[in-house]
Formats: C-alpha cells, structure tokens, sequence
C-alpha cells in the first residue's frame, strides 16, 4: 500500500504561478504512483480571502481535487486556513507501518490557540484582502519562527505526540508549521509544504515512512 501526504499549499488569489503549477502536475502525476493521496490541510487559502474565492482561482487545482475525492483516490484533513475543507483527521490501517494518524496539527499549536492568534486570525479573516495586512502577518509569522521556533516547536510536537498517543497510533503524520520531519523511530512526522522550487510530500509503503520533493513530473 502507498500513501502519499502533502499540505500546507495554501492555493488562492495570491500564489505565485510557479506554486500553483506544482501543485496542479503533483495532482496529475501522483495518482498513477500511489494508492491513496491524503492532502493535509490548508490546501487553499480561506484565511485572506474567501475559500470559494481561492478555489476559483485555482480552477485546474479544485477540479483535480474534486475527480480524485469522488473516485476515492483522494481524502483531505481541513486546516486553519481552510476550515470546511476536510475532516478534522484521519486515521490510515497501513500493512508496514500500523495505525497512522494524520491531521494538520493547528489544533495542537500553543500560538494557533491562544487570544494573539485568535485575534490574528480575525484581522486576517476580514482584512486578508489587503497587501498590507498579509505583509504584516507574513513579518509576525517570520518573528515567531525566529524567536521563539524552539520553545513553541517543542509544545506544538508534545501536544501532536498526544493525539497519536491518544488515537494509539504508531505514527502522526502532521503540517502546519512548515518545517519537515521525519526521524527513524520518533512517532512525529511532519510532511512539509509547497514552495515555488518544490512540493514537499511524505510517501508511506512497504519500506517505511520517507520525505519526497516533486519538483516537476520529469524530476519526481
């Protein structure tokens, strides 16, 4: 059994074309190479901007989404920034591997849920439309990441090990923070995100869990 898991793309108005052409040759080239394509969360983004107007945007994505769900080749988790999107988590029965939880892990971040990010998050909602409002959560994003990436990364890995625990699971595949992680024996996987070189993607088979890139269909 293979398993793909990718996230964090946040697909809309604002992604810059070399994304959004990545994500659409991922959705073409991985059914033919998996058995099952989890997308985990934040696929689109509904946070700073409408979600039915993010996926208008991204036509070709939401298509791709849609054909590969209704076939059953393909199941989404939501995230924050596309609640609705998705179940809240899912739990994989893989032959290799034992039980695999994944989810997109916002629900597990200390900043996600305390009243700052609340209140973030309702700013983003109502005025994400404007240029000036994304630069300056992108400004807060990078400062948290620098200042406090240690401290945050390990309560948001705690709490995320709880929930694989709690669900007795072998293995938690999760988003979210953007940073990839995958070490053999540590039951915490994080699957990556989208850049405009590369889709970075967890693949679950007969040899185990392993970090992928796609960087084009010739390149895969």
């Amino acid at each position: 059994m293979r398993v793909f898991v990718a996230g964090d793309w946040h697909l809309g108005t604002y992604t810059p074309p070399a994304e959004a052409r990545l994500a659409v040759e991922f959705l073409e080239w991985a059914p033919a190479h998996a058995d099952l394509i989890v997308l985990n969360g934040d696929i689109f983004e509904g946070l700073f901007e409408a979600p039915e107007r993010a996926e208008r945007a991204q036509p070709r994505a939401a298509e791709l989404i849609d054909r590969l769900a209704a076939a059953g080749t393909l199941r989404r988790t939501q995230g924050n920034h596309d609640p609705g999107g998705g179940v809240l988590s899912i739990v994989i029965e893989h032959p290799a591997v034992g039980r695999v939880l994944v989810a997109h892990g916002h629900a597990a971040d200390p900043m996600h849920a305390s009243s700052v990010g609340h209140f973030g998050d309702g700013i983003s909602r109502r005025f994400g439309h404007l240029g000036l409002v994304r630069g300056a959560a992108a400004v807060v994003e990078s400062a948290v990441s620098g200042l406090f990436a240690g401290p945050v990364d390990r309560l948001y890995r705690t709490k995320c090990l709880a929930m694989v625990e709690r669900e007795r699971c072998a293995l938690g595949v999760f988003g979210h923070n953007h940073r990839r992680h995958l070490v053999a024996g540590d039951p915490y996987v994080n699957a990556g995100r989208l850049t405009r070189s590369r889709l970075e993607y967890l693949v679950l088979d007969d040899d185990g869990p392993a970090l992928r890139e796609f960087t084009g269909a010739t390149g895969a």
